[in-house]
């Protein structure tokens, strides 16, 4: 799955009946919404087993000041970004291998790891390319 957008800011989004978080939309879609159909998490099917747990991925994004003039890859977004940094060169943008491994639905929200939206609430405003 990939993503690509302005970030904002979302409605919040209730995880348990304990626990919600501020979703964070990616262009007009809702990171939250969008996690949650990749992880096809199905609250029936997990209420019945609950030893099920959702499948993992690696996640990476690339953060820019503004969305690109030109359309390019992941891999060639992030590879610029990076050397840019290894030379030292003034860089506008971010990158971040994320967690530098895997994460299912519950690490990749908090509940039981490192939230990926309490991470990019800091970059609202500026252009996200995210790759799952």
């Amino acid at each position: 799955m990939e993503l690509k957008g302005i970030i904002t800011l979302g409605e919040n989004k209730s995880i348990t009946c304990c626990l919600s978080i501020q979703d964070l939309k990616i262009g007009e879609l809702s990171l939250y919404d969008e996690l949650e159909k990749l992880f096809n998490l199905d609250a029936e099917e997990y209420w019945n087993d609950y030893g099920k747990k959702s499948p993992e991925y690696a996640v990476r994004y690339v953060i820019l000041e503004e969305e690109l003039k030109e359309e390019k890859s992941f891999e060639q977004q992030s590879a610029e970004v990076v050397m840019e940094m290894l030379y030292g060169e003034l860089v506008s943008g971010c990158y971040s291998e994320w967690t530098c491994g895997y994460g299912d639905f519950d690490y990749v929200t908090g509940e039981n790891g490192h939230s990926i939206f309490e991470e990019l609430k800091g970059s609202v405003g500026k252009y996200l390319h995210l790759k799952i």
